[in-house]
């Protein structure tokens, strides 16, 4: 283009790209953005720059301003050119591009049809993930588009989107499902023709495209220019400016400035510019430092940490600018002083980089267009733009003249790729050439110790497209500009189907650009866009099979790519090439970054891998283990001696870190060999190629015995390395061919001299292997020595066994960490192939056993004492001798049973089914455990596939189901399978010997019924046919002579020291051998090595041992060793024996075994009869166990035979004496545990409302015919409003709604406030000293003089308080008076239980009487609705409830001795009801039970009996209730409707008695007009209804009369399971109803006891006049009388967060931003409100305070499956699992994570209920809380409720998880499902920088905010406080947020469109 064209022509004339490309260049001309401002005008320049370039880019694109209307069809914008448009752009009027947020997110905004979706993640949205559907699981839906349909009964899991779990929606991409999917967004249908109309537009793609082209191009244009900010050049124009300005060269500064700043044919060289200095963001400076650095600049802005805070969110922020660059220079050179990035750059270069910003601004803005054609083009356009070759900089000016004219040096230095090392572009504005290598075919024979030879590859071409140019400028740009382009690019490619390869293509060919310049030249190496890239583009198969397909070396190079980055930090270490930590300063870690990604890109390209052939390759099998041998190796340790280390280094966190991303790679590659299978050859040549790189080390070797070589090196003293990943990946190759094809491949290392060698014989035995060996060993390599391989492994292990005994204790605990995270991680899988090829060292070197074995010994440094140099105890492990002996004796073991390297299966399947049991055994053994907890301890290679997993599982366990609120199902191992668990095996590593042979053998006990020290454990050795015809003489080295003068050794040593440290791990080394022996040779055989070494006579003298150093579990051990010696070879060993002991010694033994049964010279027929004989027995002693068995389980039975039986001496059954003495009721104080104290007793209560009294629903037939059969769920029900939840949640306006709740435990008063006052609790917020439940105020109550058998209670008697007053124990008038004292002091506390009361004229303690008599009929109330959600509840609701009865005797007790210390209230006045009235006369009824308030006050205080309060009582609200519901009676249509719906859902309502139906007829009558049209028979179902309705409203009174009653007699009797019996009745049984028995007759049961009536029908027409009609009764009203609970929840809890559409709960923020997709909400469980989180976290407080139950409340989280209980003072919270339960049954967050489907549990949800029902909820939340607790009490909440950190909330962690009792049933001891003793201990308390702490510490802060207050000091400022502790504060406490993008936001959004997505970096 000539582009001195285009400044000869007018603007009206240009074309549109000319005008786009005139505008853009000359931006900085535009007179709002010319000339330096202030902070405040920036920020106004800042906006109008933003509407500038959006509206010039949209009226460009869009065809010239044409389809403006069909984009944004709400736009009303009149304008006629682009010049009026941009000269308005400042106005917020034109902005016509803006959409509402309704349209942003309806429900077609996300439509995608023809395309895949590619949405990018918000921070806070959900992803969803199916286990069924997916590829891998990086395959994620968004919300928009996941449709439930598609994945029922399937693994659904969701994840929140943050700064680590992010992503694009790959829906629509058919490579990441495995089945078809249908797009939720894309089933929605068009609402009408218009919308549709606007869809089908299509848009001018030419415009789109072009548009796209000039602005990129200009983009790039100017980063082009811009280096400043690269890190390669920063401090070299540092250092120029500072040397200029020292020499006062201002001319030649302004001259170098003009220099580098941006130029254009808009900009004027030689014009004197104005100046800006900007500082940049990096990851090394905190907040403080930061804005310390940035004071010392003198910013223009005076609120620094502003300041700080955009250049923590925007990645940049401007200091100050001035036109005059000398006032600039001293800011300039102090921030970077502090270090800080800062730059000096011209205000025409900051216009354009922002107007760059606002480039990449407006392309995201247009992803977001709800606009599905819009989408589609738009996209492909950018695609194409992006990804098309070409040279978009042809006509820029790079910044090399002024790099050649300033810093020449910087391209003349000796580095091969100067461009590509600074990070600039070749002298053609093109991107120069990378490092890249290949492999020539020379290098493919063999790994060098160093690195393989490469050649490099010097003509690489490349597409030099803008995407690549991007990418590779990706380090210039700034934190938030990195990220927007990194969001406009990535989901747009990678979700295109014809983009998405070439976007991988291009990447990989800059793949080396891209990782140099991460590891070198980016500031920010934390936010490259190359992680997102491989997680796009490299999981997808098709994009892997390019990468590793064709001739162009793309995998290749990429490994080398990172072998490059890596090799800069390698030495020479013996010879080979190893990687050492980085020693060079790197603030910025991106080493540490660059080297990470590599290795996870490597491992995700490995893991796609479909053709392990690939795989094996030469090229990329040496490529990747010249990579992994890096470490092979490379952390070696040396043993310190003499001092303690004081400080421990860390230097091997980065070799562990690495090394274990090495052994992930190494597995992934293992696991493509053995999942999908490979060429056999390839295979061979692969153990082949590393055979070259282990085998053939330069070794040192020692001469032992005058005849063996053998490696000399100690571990000890020696430079020792335990992680070996070439080792580990050479067992797993060797593993998987035949073993004998291995043997022949390393021994021909060199294939192409191998000798010509007959074929191998058909019969791979290892005999004919060893003849194949000697028969051609003249011709076999002479290098050949395994040991060389082996010994290396074989090092780790005594490294970490000398470690483990603590023979390195000078090196400090981080070595023990080291080697137990080596050996202990079943990750790694090291510690077990270090084994393995230990085991071919004495297969393959079989031809000299010996010298292996002297090897061995040597490396445990044990040779000198084999030889008999040195003694025992002297060796160089000194004391330590014996504890590595065990170590040693396991190895042995393990060497010999390890078997499952060799051992033969039918298909790769069947192998891994057996490691899965294995496993799952091992973890199983010890203890039961969660499906959750078992997974962690398994592999993940072995859980890979969930269905083989959990068919294992099922085959080895049983489920045993929770039992708790709190807890999780376990697995518990089957007991057959406890026999097949070996304690000295690989897979017991982490447990010690005996303790787990005790666990084994307590079960073997149990299920043969035998002496548990009698059990042999056996070896588990798989037998030789089920192996590798190559290792069924894996044993044979324990038979040779050497080693059997090892065991002879120690076993002499045990005895001679009598030591039996390891002599349990010997003696079962010993079995293990000589079991061996029996397999491989048949059952007869007995090695003769053994028989040589006189090991019998070792094995009797162990056996008559007289020390307590060998258990009883040895002796029996040895005497079966010796048995079985004995049974093989008799004579010889007997002989031994003789020879050894004498004949009379001998003789003892067998003397001694005959008389245990034992007769050790039997024949083998004797045997045989004799073990018939014993089988025989054992068949009739457990028929005789069974037998006693049923005899037990029915006891009772004969028990009661028993009793039958039981006289006297005059022959009459001996009954209860009736006249027993009178005695006192114990009492002891929970505190200082005095009984005989006079002190007052007081007991701790919680005062206050319950939201269970609801009004009844008038009219709702369900409540009135719906029978109580217990708690249940309505399914359907969860997505139902509560109706009159206004009425429900009444809380702080209702006084008499209050009940109590106690522990009960005793208390002296004095004791009580002596320690409130210790505490620094108040008497109004304490918990309990015993059981630490939460208290508001406390009870005084009196031990009771109690008869025996109880007083006899009448109906018709006087029972008052009065009479009830004479259980109490007399006091005297001292007595009195202090009783009253107490009274009042409590009743001040409390005020007097009821603020109106308390500030009333009725104020008095006698009064108070009649407060509490109104609570008490509230807890009564509770406890009778509680009860109703059992089962048979009208039998059961008097049984039990122990605790809830005795607080209501502990009250009664409190009413009764105020009644007779104060006298009697003043029920005459009925205060309490004007009281109430008066103050919510506009409110309805005080309570809802207020009719049981009157019985109670009556039968209290009136000098009435009680038959007749109850009879007048009931018979006032019978007449009432018939009066109200004839008085509302439906119209007829109405009632027709209703009764149709009754008779197809209930039985027929009872019938109304003659009687009564005259009553009725009388009422209807009145009321004649609200029976217009009804029928006879319509009359006739209007009575039954009405009948009904009134018998289940009568129900709950006479229930709680009951309860009242049986208080009365609880008061009165002294034992609390004393029969209730009232005149003569036992009420407890007669309530029992028969099985045909009808609601009525149990309600005329009860009415019969209760009052002077046959029946309740003789109540109902008792009729009262109406002015006679008591006092108090005209505001009585219905309350509900169905089962009071909480709300219904969904049947699933996974329908909560996959299909939220179908859960219609009450929004309680409407207003909320994207509410109906969000699933961070809660749901309250009192109301059903959908409550979505807040920024302040206070969404719960707030929802209690202002909408629902204010006390306290539930609620569901869906998302993490979890119920928060919620306490409102103190400002409390816990949280506990959902009661859901998966499969497994697990609760809470491990329910779900695996995307199971969780199923409600009914009787969690049941437990929870009645805890909220109970008003047990804060009392929960304190004991759960415990110490926490306190503190909340004593702040009142203020830390723990304010910005409180999710982290550490707390949570009730599972209880009896690995528990094997079975004593604890659900609802066992008391309420609660948690103890305080599950916590663990430094999580009781945690101090305010998360760490365990002391309460102690929570008061010395408030002491400093206290003495900062005091001393008039500003805490912000001046005081000392720690940044922990004021983020605990409310944001009033802090300083000024700049970054709170809330201002003008709804509160209750979660996230909004500026704000930053990544964490803060300062």
């Amino acid at each position: 283009m000539d582009l001195n064209f285009i400044n000869n022509v007018g603007t009206e004339q240009l074309h549109p790209p000319l005008k786009l490309f005139n505008t853009l260049r000359s931006v900085h001309n535009v007179k709002s953005f010319m000339g330096v401002r202030g902070p405040t005008e920036r920020i106004e320049m800042d906006h109008a720059l933003k509407r500038y370039i959006f509206k010039l880019l949209y009226y460009i694109a869009l065809d010239n301003g044409k389809d403006i209307k069909f984009l944004f069809p709400d736009s009303n914008i009149d304008f006629n050119s682009l010049d009026e448009l941009l000269d308005k752009s400042s106005s917020e009027e034109t902005d016509f591009y803006r959409m509402k947020s309704s349209q942003m997110n309806n429900k077609h905004s996300f439509k995608h049809s023809g395309r895949n979706c590619g949405r990018k993640f918000k921070v806070g949205e959900p992803l969803y993930r199916c286990q069924e559907c997916g590829f891998d699981d990086t395959c994620v839906l968004c919300i928009h588009c996941f449709n439930p349909k598609d994945h029922e009964n399937h693994h659904i899991y969701t994840d929140m989107c943050n700064d680590f779990t992010t992503g694009i929606c790959d829906c629509g991409d058919e490579e990441a499902w495995n089945s078809e999917l249908h797009c939720k967004a894309d089933e929605i249908t068009n609402d009408n023709d218009s919308k549709e109309s606007i869809e089908e537009h299509q848009f001018n793609e030419e415009s789109i495209t072009m548009v796209l082209t000039e602005a990129l191009n200009y983009f790039l244009d100017l980063f082009n220019q811009n280096i400043e900010s690269l890190p390669t050049f920063t401090k070299d124009i540092t250092m120029t400016l500072r040397q200029l300005t020292q020499e006062k060269k201002i001319t030649e500064v302004k001259s170098f400035l003009e220099d580098f700043k941006y130029k254009n044919i808009f900009a004027d060289e030689g014009s004197q510019d104005q100046f800006t200095v900007m500082i940049y963001n990096d990851e090394y400076h905190n907040y403080s430092q930061a804005t310390t650095a940035l004071r010392q600049g003198s910013p223009d802005n005076v609120h620094t940490d502003i300041l700080t805070s955009k250049i923590d969110s925007e990645g940049r922020a401007m200091l100050k600018c001035s036109d005059d660059v000398e006032t600039l220079m001293a800011g300039f050179f102090a921030v970077q002083t502090n270090g800080l990035c800062a730059t000096l750059t011209s205000w025409s270069e900051f216009v354009h980089q922002e107007t760059c910003k606002y480039i990449i601004q407006w392309m995201g803005h247009c992803l977001t267009i709800p606009n599905s054609n819009f989408q589609s083009i738009f996209r492909d356009a950018l695609g194409k733009v992006l990804t098309t070759p070409g040279d978009a900089l042809t006509h820029s000016d790079g910044p090399l003249q002024n790099i050649h004219q300033y810093f020449p040096n910087k391209l003349s230095g000796t580095t091969t790729h100067p461009h590509l090392d600074l990070s600039i572009l070749n002298e053609f504005n093109r991107i120069p050439q990378g490092y890249h290598q290949t492999l020539p075919e020379s290098s493919l024979h063999s790994i060098s110790n160093t690195l393989n030879q490469t050649i490099p590859v010097e003509e690489k071409e490349y597409a030099n497209s803008r995407l690549q140019l991007l990418l590779y400028f990706d380090n210039r740009f700034w934190k938030k500009l990195r990220k927007d382009i990194q969001n406009v690019i990535i989901p747009t490619l990678a979700s295109s189907i014809i983009y998405k390869p070439i976007f991988c293509g291009q990447v990989v060919q800059i793949f080396n650009h891209i990782t140099r310049s991460i590891a070198y030249m980016d500031r920010e190496p934390q936010l490259t866009a190359l992680r997102e890239c491989v997680v796009q583009l490299f999981t997808c198969p098709t994009n892997a099979k390019m990468i590793f397909g064709g001739e162009n070396g793309y995998f290749i190079d990429i490994v080398w790519s990172i072998i490059d980055i890596f090799v800069e930090f390698t030495k020479i270490d013996n010879g080979t090439l190893v990687w050492q930590r980085v020693q060079k300063s790197n603030p910025t870690k991106s080493y540490g970054i660059s080297l990470k990604q590599g290795l996870y890109t490597i491992e995700t390209l490995i893991s796609k891998v479909d053709d392990a052939n690939i795989l094996l390759r030469p090229a990329e099998f040496i490529s990747v283990v010249t990579l992994c041998k890096l470490f092979n190796g490379a952390w070696k340790i040396v043993r310190k001696e003499g001092e303690h280390v004081l400080h421990e280094d860390q230097h091997f966190i980065p070799y562990l870190e690495y090394t274990t991303s090495i052994y992930s790679i190494i597995q992934t590659m293992v696991n493509a060999v053995v999942n999908e299978g490979c060429d056999r050859q390839l295979l061979l040549n692969a153990i082949r190629l590393i055979n070259s790189f282990l085998g053939y080390k330069s070794l040192t070797y020692k001469l032992v015995h005058n005849s063996h070589e053998i490696i000399k090196f100690s571990v000890a003293v020696d430079r020792v390395a335990y992680m070996n990943p070439i080792h580990t990946l050479f067992s797993f190759l060797i593993e998987n061919v035949p073993l004998v094809e291995a043997y022949e491949t390393i021994i021909y290392q060199d294939s192409n001299s191998a000798p010509q060698l007959p074929v191998v014989p058909d019969s791979l035995t290892f005999n004919a292997m060893l003849q194949f060996k000697e028969e051609y060993e003249d011709k076999l390599s002479q290098s050949f020595d395994f040991l060389k391989i082996s010994d290396f492994s074989l090092r780790s292990v005594v490294l970490c066994s000398q470690i483990d005994v603590g023979f390195w204790v000078r090196n400090g605990m981080s070595v023990l960490h080291q080697t137990s995270y080596y050996k202990n991680n079943p990750e790694l899988n090291t510690y077990s192939r270090d084994i393995h090829l230990n085991q071919l060292a004495f297969l393959w070197e079989v031809d000299d056993t010996p010298r292996v074995i002297y090897n061995l010994l040597d490396r445990w440094m044990l040779l000198e004492w084999f030889d008999g140099k040195v003694e025992f105890k002297d060796t160089e492990y000194k004391d330590k001798i014996s504890l590595i002996i065990q170590h040693f004796v396991a190895f042995i073991y393990q060497i010999l049973t390890e078997r499952q390297f060799f051992q033969t299966f039918e298909s790769a399947n069947c192998k891994k089914m057996s490691q899965i049991k294995n496993a799952i055994m091992y973890n199983l053994y010890t203890k039961p455990l969660s499906y959750s907890k078992l997974l962690r301890l398994v592999p993940d290679y072995l859980t890979e596939n969930s269905t083989l997993f959990d068919l294992a599982l099922n085959e080895v366990s049983i489920f045993r189901e929770p039992k708790g609120l709190a807890d999780n199902g376990v697995f518990k191992l089957k007991e057959i399978y406890y026999s097949k668990i070996d304690p000295l095996r690989v897979s017991n590593l982490g447990n010690e010997f005996e303790s787990s042979a005790s666990i084994i053998k307590k079960h073997l006990d149990k299920e043969k019924g035998g002496e548990e020290s009698k059990i042999i454990l056996q070896p588990q050795l798989v037998p030789p046919k089920n192996m590798d015809d190559g290792a069924k003489l894996l044993g044979s080295f324990t038979r040779h002579p050497v080693f059997a003068k090892i065991i002879y050794k120690l076993l002499q040593v045990c005895l001679d020291s009598e030591d039996g440290i390891f002599l349990n791990e010997l003696l079962h080394l010993v079995h293990g051998i000589f079991k061996d022996d029996e397999q491989v040779n048949g059952k007869s055989s007995f090695p003769d090595a053994y028989l040589s070494k006189p090991i019998c006579n070792l094995l009797l003298s162990i056996v008559n041992s007289k020390t307590d150093v060998f258990s009883e579990n040895i002796r029996t051990k040895a005497d079966y060793l010796l048995k079985r010696m004995i049974t093989k070879r008799q004579e010889e060993v007997f002989d031994s024996l003789v020879a050894g002991f004498g004949d009379d010694y001998v003789q003892q033994y067998k003397n001694r075994k005959l008389s245990e049964g034992v007769n050790l010279e039997e024949s083998e027929r004797e045997r045989k009869k004799r073990l018939a004989k014993k089988h025989q027995e054992r068949l009739m002693a457990k028929f005789n166990n069974q037998q006693n068995k049923f005899m037990k389980e029915n006891e009772d039975e004969f028990k009661e035979r028993d009793k039958e039986d039981v006289v006297d001496e005059e022959g009459d059954i001996n009954m209860t004496d009736s006249d027993k003495i009178v005695e006192g009721e114990d009492f002891t104080c929970s505190l200082c545990q005095d009984e005989s104290s006079t002190d007052m007793y007081v007991i701790p209560a919680y005062h206050d409302h319950t939201p269970i009294f609801r009004k009844s629903r008038f009219g709702d037939v369900d409540e009135y015919l719906k029978e109580w059969n217990g708690f249940d769920n309505d399914d359907s029900g969860f997505v139902k409003e509560l109706e009159d939840i206004s009425d429900a949640v009444s809380n702080g306006t209702k006084p008499t709604r209050k009940v109590f709740v106690s522990c009960n435990h005793h208390i002296h008063y004095n004791c009580f406030k002596r320690y409130i006052q210790k505490k620094r609790f108040s008497s109004t917020a304490f918990i309990c000293p015993l059981c630490q439940t939460f208290s508001n105020s406390v009870l005084v109550v009196h031990p009771t003089v109690k008869y025996q058998n109880g007083m006899d209670i009448s109906i018709g008697g006087n029972p008052a308080c009065s009479a009830l007053g004479n259980s109490l124990a007399t006091l005297n008038e001292q007595e009195k008076t202090n009783l009253l004292t107490t009274f009042d002091a409590v009743l001040t506390d409390t005020q007097y239980f009821d603020k109106q009361f308390h500030k009333s004229k009725y104020r008095s303690i006698a009064n108070a009487a009649e407060i509490l008599a109104v609570n008490f009929a509230n807890t009564i109330s509770m406890l009778e609705i509680a009860s109703r959600l059992d089962k048979d509840t009208n039998n059961t609701f008097l049984v039990g409830k122990e605790q809830r009865f005795k607080t209501l005797k502990n009250l009664l007790i409190f009413i009764i001795q105020i009644y007779k210390t104060a006298g009697a209230p003043e029920v005459e006045l009925d205060w309490v009801s004007k009281l109430h009235r008066d103050e919510f006369k506009n409110e309805g009824p005080a309570c809802r039970n207020e009719l049981f308030q009157i019985i109670v006050r009556s039968c209290l205080f009136k000098d009435q009996s009680l038959s007749s309060c109850i009879e007048e009582v009931l018979t006032v609200y019978s007449q009432l209730f018939f009066e109200d519901y004839v008085g509302c009676a439906l119209s007829n249509r109405e009632f027709n409707e209703t009764w149709n719906y009754v008779t197809k859902t209930y039985e027929a309502p009872p019938a109304v008695s003659e009687k009564v139906s005259v009553y009725m007829d009388k009422l209807i009558v009145k009321n004649k007009i609200n029976f217009e049209g009804y029928s006879e028979v319509n009359l006739e179902h209007f009575k039954a209804l009405a009948y009904a309705s009134f018998l289940k409203q009568i129900l709950p009174t006479l229930r709680r009369c009951f309860i009242l009653l049986k208080t009365f007699q609880l008061v009165t009797s002294e034992y609390e399971d004393s029969q209730f019996i009232i005149d003569s009745i036992n009420v407890e049984t007669s309530l029992i109803p028969e099985a045909s028995s009808s609601l009525k007759e149990t309600i005329d049961r009860m009415t019969s006891i209760l009052a002077k009536c046959d029946n309740i029908d003789e109540l109902i027409i008792n009729e009262i006049a109406a002015d006679q009609l008591p006092v108090g009764y005209e505001q009585v009203s219905d309350e509900y009388c169905g089962v009071v609970k909480l709300i219904n929840l969904s049947k699933y809890l996974n329908t909560y967060v996959t299909d939220t559409n179908a859960i219609r709960l009450t929004e309680e923020n409407r207003r909320s931003r994207n509410s109906s997709n969000r699933l961070d909400f809660k749901i309250c469980l009192t109301c059903g409100a959908k409550i979505h989180s807040r920024t302040d976290r206070h969404e719960i407080s707030k929802h209690l305070s202002q909408n629902c139950f204010k006390p306290f409340g539930a609620f569901l989280i869906p998302n993490s499956s979890e119920i928060c209980l919620q306490l409102s003072q103190p400002p409390s919270s816990i949280f506990i699992s959902a009661p859901y339960l998966n499969s497994h049954g697990e609760a809470g967050r491990n329910a779900m994570k695996r995307g199971d489907l969780t199923t409600l549990n009914l009787t969690r949800y049941e437990h929870l209920n009645k805890l909220w029902i109970n008003n047990d909820i804060p009392g929960y939340i304190s004991r759960v809380m415990g110490d926490e607790f306190r503190v909340s009490i004593l702040s009142n909440g203020f830390l723990f409720a304010l910005n409180r950190d999710p982290a550490t909330r707390r949570r009730v962690p599972p209880t009896n998880e690995g528990d094997d009792s079975e004593e604890e049933e659900f609802g066992g001891n008391g309420d609660d499902f948690f103890t305080d003793e599950d916590i663990d201990e430094e999580d009781r308390f945690r101090n305010m920088n998360g760490q365990p702490g002391d309460v102690r510490d929570f008061f010395q802060i408030f002491q400093t905010v206290r003495n900062a207050m005091d001393n008039g000091e500003n805490v912000g400022e001046d005081v000392d406080l720690t940044t922990p502790f004021l983020q605990l504060f409310g944001q009033q406490f802090r300083g000024a947020n700049p970054n709170n993008d809330n201002d003008g936001i709804d509160p209750d959004e979660p996230f909004h469109d500026d704000t930053d997505d990544e964490e803060t970096a300062w």
